[in-house]
């Protein structure tokens, strides 16, 4: 019995995301990391640090339809911090006699695609590609 050599089975996402092996050997590969000739081998974030982003999808506990700023950006993993959305709360304990206990609250990293630009005027959110024309550089 001769036994033939499976080709690996690859396909592409659009996330950000380095290489997975999923059920049925299927390796799962974002498509910016396989650009032939790319230099910069890092996923495109449609925000920057300091924009102005509306999250639209998402429970209301995370904060879906408030607004807020992008204070880091992680390109890597594709997450965003915005302040006011995604507020955890964690208790800690006293660790010595300068720290406090308590509960400390402060924003988690959420995925970049569940925001859009906000543009203030209109009140709405508006798409990457209208960055120049919304002025919102």
């Amino acid at each position: 019995m001769v036994y033939e050599k499976k080709k690996k089975d690859v396909r592409y996402a659009k996330s950000a995301i380095g290489e997975k092996v999923k059920p049925g050997a299927i390796h799962v590969v974002s498509k910016a990391l396989v650009k032939e000739k790319a230099t910069n081998l890092v996923p495109k974030i449609h925000v920057k640090r300091g924009d102005l982003v509306i999250l639209r999808s998402g429970s209301k506990e995370a904060g879906k339809g408030k607004t807020g700023k992008v204070t880091a950006v992680f390109p890597k993993e594709g997450k965003i911090i915005v302040e006011g959305i995604n507020v955890i709360t964690r208790a800690t304990k006293q660790r010595g006699p300068m720290t406090k206990s308590g509960l400390i609250k402060k924003e988690a990293p959420i995925y970049a695609s569940r925001v859009m630009l906000y543009n203030s005027t209109t009140k709405k959110g508006v798409r990457a590609e209208f960055r120049k024309r919304e002025n919102l550089d």
